[in-house]
């Protein structure tokens, strides 16, 4: 794979993020994820985990949930089909967000989501996040 298929497989996970969960761009899931997309994450309900409308339904929540939030791409690495990203989202949740409970103080969650990516979609990512900062 050349490193210009690299940088838009790289690009097209950017979008990912800060299109569908930053801007709330909730279309951008029809345009960027294959039909068959699996979220692999087994602490998602699994009607979230399937196709472009679970992804829709999981941004609606988080979006509605910590309207001030803000992510931001901590690593990037892009290597043939795959690119991994170790983000950081933070935020105050005014409602339940993915487990974590309303208040009044921000919180900080951070993760690692792994992407596969097939003809020029997303077709599958591996996601692993928790609430607190790395030291």
């Amino acid at each position: 794979m050349s490193s210009q298929e690299e940088q838009r497989n790289e690009q097209l996970v950017h979008r990912w993020h800060m299109d569908i969960f930053q801007k709330g761009d909730l279309s951008v899931a029809d345009e960027i994820l294959s039909p068959d997309f699996v979220w692999q994450n087994p602490s998602l309900p699994s009607d979230l985990r399937h196709g472009s409308d679970g992804t829709k339904k999981l941004a609606s929540s988080i979006i509605d949930g910590m309207p001030d939030r803000q992510i931001t791409h901590d690593d990037v690495v892009a290597k043939g089909d795959r690119v991994i990203i170790r983000w950081t989202m933070t935020g105050i949740p005014r409602k339940e967000v993915v487990g974590i409970p309303p208040g009044d103080k921000p919180v900080t969650i951070t993760g690692f989501d792994l992407f596969r990516i097939s003809s020029g979609k997303i077709a599958e990512m591996w996601q692993q996040f928790g609430v607190g900062k790395w030291p």
